[in-house]
């Protein structure tokens, strides 16, 4: 069964409840929405789904209160819409934005549009940024549908310029570099050339962060060049703590570094706020290369100790309200310049 889609329908202003939407392929007078709260702690619930129109059903949840996120599934009878296995995931109050995705096209693979889309759906993921070492991968994508903002993948000396500025202007939202797969410095004075169309037009510029070309003593000296342009450092330093703090103290000498989290665990994302600021960490993960159980997989996949899931749901805890919304998602719709965006 292929999955559906669950979501929150806007409007009301009742904190302690909300109107929640289940479009598939169950349907019928048995159809229920199993439910609980934070990580499916107990109590676990089930409610009735009504259907207001074909392949529409809705259901008005209480007890919202002090809670942060829903994980649920639908059954109707003996059969069960679980979003093949890895569950629904709804925040309350949150929209995440993941900053940092791979897609690879079309097809089922662990790095294909339905392994991703049923990853994000098992996070409460609603968007992300995008990007792929093929650019013509994201063509044969209905990005507008599966809610992705592409990058510009920047090969220095053989991605041409008339390239960049074409899909800049045709929606993509800013520049990926990857001077490990591509084998240059990150401070390689060849991107110069792409950091002034930026430059030109105000998007940012995604950067891997890692030992060796991808060094991010590089990538500050990239960003003194260019300072007006928003440069973020992909997973904070991929290796030793070592790195991740150099990455720190750059940020903190240099304003227009930004961090992404993926592959940190929450308490190092928690330090990372704590030391920069809630304005400059962007919270992403690296979907979908573990495929559809990205977010939830098991053993976990984060350093080998936990799980996104898990760790979105202690780092949330641990922040106040605003901040967990900016690091969620905010910061990435500013930087990348999505809000009002029609995606």
């Amino acid at each position: 069964m292929n999955p559906g889609r669950i979501g929150w329908l806007v409007g009301g202003v009742d904190r302690s409840q909300r109107w929640l939407a289940y479009r598939g392929t169950l349907q019928g007078p048995a159809l229920r929405l199993h439910y609980a709260f934070d990580g499916w702690q107990e109590p676990i619930q089930e409610i009735r789904l009504e259907t207001v129109e074909p392949g529409l059903a809705v259901a008005e949840i209480g007890g919202l209160e002090g809670h942060i996120a829903l994980d649920c599934a639908v059954r109707c009878g003996d059969e069960w819409d679980n979003n093949q296995g890895f569950d629904y995931r709804l925040w309350i109050d949150f929209d995440p934005l993941d900053s940092h995705l791979h897609v690879s096209g079309a097809g089922a693979g662990a790095m294909g549009i339905r392994s991703l889309g049923v990853a994000m759906a098992s996070a409460g993921v609603v968007a992300g940024i995008s990007s792929w070492i093929d650019n013509r991968a994201l063509d044969r994508i209905d990005l507008n549908a599966a809610k992705l903002f592409p990058l510009v993948w920047i090969r220095p000396g053989e991605t041409s310029v008339k390239e960049v500025k074409s899909r800049l202007a045709a929606g993509a939202v800013g520049l990926k570099l990857h001077p490990t797969v591509d084998d240059y410095r990150a401070d390689d004075p060849r991107l110069d050339r792409y950091l002034e169309i930026a430059a030109d037009i105000g998007c940012p510029v995604a950067c891997h962060s890692a030992p060796g070309d991808a060094d991010p003593d590089h990538i500050r000296r990239l960003a003194e060049r260019f300072p007006e342009i928003p440069v973020i450092l992909y997973h904070t330093y991929l290796g030793p703590e070592e790195g991740r703090l150099r990455a720190l103290e750059h940020a903190l000498e240099q304003p227009n570094l930004y961090l992404e989290t993926s592959w940190c665990r929450w308490q190092v994302v928690r330090r990372l706020i704590k030391g920069l600021g809630p304005d400059r960490v962007l919270f992403g993960s690296d979907a979908s290369v573990d495929g559809p159980s990205h977010y939830h997989r098991h053993p976990p996949n984060v350093e080998g100790f936990e799980t996104y899931n898990d760790g979105l749901l202690a780092l949330v805890r641990s922040l106040d309200r605003e901040s967990a919304r900016k690091v969620l998602g905010d910061n990435a719709r500013r930087l990348f310049n999505l809000n009002g965006n029609s995606h």
